[in-house]
């Protein structure tokens, strides 16, 4: 059998990251030599009306073992998201300049998805190697939930054994610095630091993997 395939999708610019330490990361992650494993990045554009279309075709094109969602929060921390809601609420708009009051993801769908990655034992291993992390039972109601939510729904519906799940990054100190008006406290993480939390997650990930598969190579 091949190596486990992790496809990690990290959304791009919108109102609040003009340089979005998501995708910066995707960028980071792609510099790396993976050993034991193939990593396959992705920028996804912060578009709520066709994130179901790309999230459709990287599953198509990729089949990868595993979905690595990332996206920019307001903590201080790396946050594994462990459940997706359906529902879009968010006055912030998108790339597109689009707003959503009180709709749901998926009309008539499930009220919610659990994320399937490893997440405890991801965050364990990057506290461990001094890089703050948490688990978070609250993904938001704005694309980072969306994505969430419609990855598991895809790959329930269409029977796949991919896990998915979905980790908040902290804002970078340089975009921090551009924010005018900005918080005393407003916090950040630097991208080396968070470009490390995401290689030891996929580490983590590609262990419990082989874990479940032990032929795989």
């Amino acid at each position: 059998m091949q190596q486990p395939r992790i496809l990690v999708a990290g959304y791009g610019a919108w109102a609040k990251a003009e340089n979005n330490p998501a995708a910066q990361v995707v960028k980071e992650l792609a510099k790396r030599d993976w050993t034991g494993c193939e990593v396959i990045g992705h920028v996804m554009p912060v578009n709520t009306a066709d994130l179901r279309g790309h999230v459709e075709d990287l599953l198509t094109t990729h089949l990868p073992d595993a979905w690595v969602g990332i996206g920019v929060s307001e903590a201080a921390i790396v946050q594994a998201e462990m459940v997706g809601i359906n529902w879009r609420h968010f006055d912030v708009p998108d790339s597109t300049g689009t707003s959503v009051d009180r709709q749901p993801i998926l009309p008539g769908g499930p009220v919610g998805y659990n994320a399937t990655l490893p997440n405890a034992a991801m965050v364990a291993a990057m506290n461990e190697a001094g890089i703050p992390a948490s688990l978070s039972f609250s993904a938001g109601t704005h694309l980072c939930n969306q994505m969430l939510y419609t990855t598991a729904h895809v790959i329930e519906e269409r029977g796949l054994p991919t896990l998915s799940g979905f980790i908040h990054v902290p804002q970078t100190p340089a975009n921090i610095a551009l924010i005018p008006g900005r918080k005393r406290h407003a916090a950040s993480m630097s991208l080396a630091m968070t470009t490390d939390a995401l290689a030891i997650c996929i580490d983590t990930l590609v262990a419990a993997l082989k874990a479940r598969h032990p032929e795989t190579v």
